[in-house]
């Protein structure tokens, strides 16, 4: 998939896009180019007039650059759902204070309709007094208010038009409840935690409707201008995540099924990291129930076994056959579910485990995986996971990159995006990377190993063919010169995560341990 080639940004009520300025200082150099849009009464088009919605929404999506990040704040951000919801423009989507309906509805959490009614009907009277009340509420409840009303205030317009009277109108008659779970693409809400205009109900409504949802500690209405880098580094997260190449699940399902019999003969790795995985945990408690994450051929499963016999173990695994592989070789689970571990089939609070090695590198939509492990976990439950992060098979890659542009190596998340998605579910504990090096005789067997565990290039965009003699020997020369007195290496960088819920919901934030280097293959 193409690299997401811009960013539009679409502001709030009230004010222009003016109010972009400090998030993109934060942001730095990008590669995007960056398109602000000004909506119709605002900024530079504040002659003229507020459209009907659909004309609006229509309008914005001819304004939008092909391949490119949405973002919007506010009422920005509300339409910004609207344009995801329906132009192949949006890649990925980053709303930031932005309710699914402004106003309450149907027990949705919002601002009181007659409070609304009372605004607007203010706005139509005194318009001016109206809008520096309206920056005191944008400021209220943030830690910086102080400055940031300052701020706000200093982009006090020349004109109050009527068209911001029926872009009120808009506001609250927009209703995105039914679009935001059905967004098919990468995206964050981002929200203020003491947010005066938009309740924190409201965020855990949309976490409830499994939308990816980060709250903002101690700022209200405006994180992008209280706290314009934390902000920054949300929207780089979602940037990695939408030019990320998405895996059809179906196809790593069909490839780890095809490796069910030759996985565990080539494992060597795979079964060493699991056995380290399976040493973090301190053995102080006792899980009744065990969810073993991405079971493949039941080895992590039948050491789950030996450590807790009388755990009930569950085995969840994308791929059918390497489940029925496991029912007959290791049949050391108590049951076996066929399913992905971004939409987990279970209840909510029924496991006090979840184990994962080597399994959720497949998983591209980390805000949502780890809503759904934060969502079956019970109270004291912990998480132990390995995966695979950037630099792993980078001998490979850089070989490959002597022979064509294609890729060939599967993309690995970098660990603060994983770092991020725990925090966002309010999940804590301690991240760490361990770098091992395998070393293979030839490039041919190294790509067979990794074809007998499934692991090979099953990403969309992968060159397709067979490889030519004249490409394999081009491969082979590249990599050849990285030979050293123990055989072509192969590094794999390996992240460990070993989690438990905050205490009372609070904020959590992952801490990074040293970098390790550990032994290579260790085949025992």
């Amino acid at each position: 998939m193409n690299a997401i080639r811009n960013i539009a940004l679409i502001h709030g009520w009230g004010g222009d896009s003016r109010c972009w300025q400090p998030l993109l200082e934060a942001m730095g150099t990008m590669a995007q180019a960056v398109h602000c849009i000004d909506l119709p009464g605002f900024g530079v088009r504040a002659a003229q007039p507020w459209p009907q919605t659909e004309q609006l929404v229509a309008e914005l999506e001819a304004q939008l650059p092909e391949d490119c990040l949405l973002m919007g704040w506010s009422l920005g951000g509300m339409l910004a759902v609207q344009l995801a919801a329906r132009s192949r423009k949006v890649r990925a989507l980053v709303t930031i204070a932005a309710n699914a309906s402004f106003s309450e509805r149907d027990q949705w959490p919002g601002m009181p309709q007659a409070v609304f009614e009372n605004f607007c009907v203010a706005q139509q009277q005194q318009p001016e007094k109206n809008w520096q009340r309206f920056c005191g509420l944008e400021a209220r409840g943030d830690s910086e208010m102080r400055g940031l009303l300052k701020t706000l205030k200093s982009w006090q317009p020349t004109e109050f038009p009527l068209s911001w009277n029926r872009s009120l109108t808009c506001l609250g008659e927009l209703d995105n409840r039914h679009l935001l779970p059905a967004l098919e693409i990468p995206a964050l809400h981002i929200f203020g935690e003491q947010d005066a205009l938009v309740p924190a109900a409201a965020a855990q409504q949309l976490r409830n409707l499994k939308c990816p949802v980060t709250m903002v500690q101690g700022a209200g209405h405006c994180p992008h201008l209280s706290r314009p880098a934390e902000v920054a580094a949300l929207v780089k997260g979602v940037l990695d995540e939408g030019e990320s190449v998405p895996l059809d699940k179906s196809a790593v399902a069909r490839a780890f099924g095809r490796a069910a019999h030759s996985y565990d003969a080539a494992a060597h790795l795979q079964r060493a990291v699991c056995r380290a995985l399976l040493n973090r945990f301190d053995g102080q408690c006792k899980p009744k129930r065990i969810l073993d994450l991405g079971s493949g051929t039941g080895y992590g499963s039948a050491l789950l076994r030996k450590r807790f016999p009388d755990a009930e173990i569950i085995a969840l695994d994308i791929a059918p056959a390497m489940l029925a592989f496991a029912r007959e070789n290791r049949p050391q689970a108590n049951a076996y579910i066929a399913a992905d571990a971004e939409q987990l089939p279970l209840q909510d609070g029924c496991i006090d485990l979840v184990f994962s090695s080597f399994a959720l590198q497949w998983c591209y939509k980390l805000p949502q995986l780890f809503a759904e492990i934060q969502r079956i976990l019970a109270d004291d439950a912990r998480v132990l996971i390995s995966t695979l992060v950037p630099g792993t098979l980078q001998e490979l890659e850089d070989s490959w990159s002597a022979v064509d542009g294609d890729m060939h190596v599967n993309r690995f998340l970098p660990a603060s995006n994983w770092q991020q998605a725990c925090a966002s579910n309010q999940l804590g504990g301690l991240l760490h990377i361990e770098q091992r090096v395998l070393h293979f005789d030839t490039v041919s067997t190294l790509m067979q190993e990794l074809k007998s565990i499934g692991a090979h290039n099953v990403n969309r965009a992968a060159g397709k063919g067979l490889l030519s003699r004249a490409r394999l020997r081009q491969l082979t020369e590249a990599y050849e010169a990285k030979r050293t007195d123990s055989g072509l290496p192969a590094t794999y960088q390996v992240l460990y995560l070993n989690l438990a819920r905050s205490v009372m919901g609070a904020a959590a934030q992952p801490e990074f341990s040293n970098l390790h280097v550990a032994t290579g293959s260790d085949p025992a």
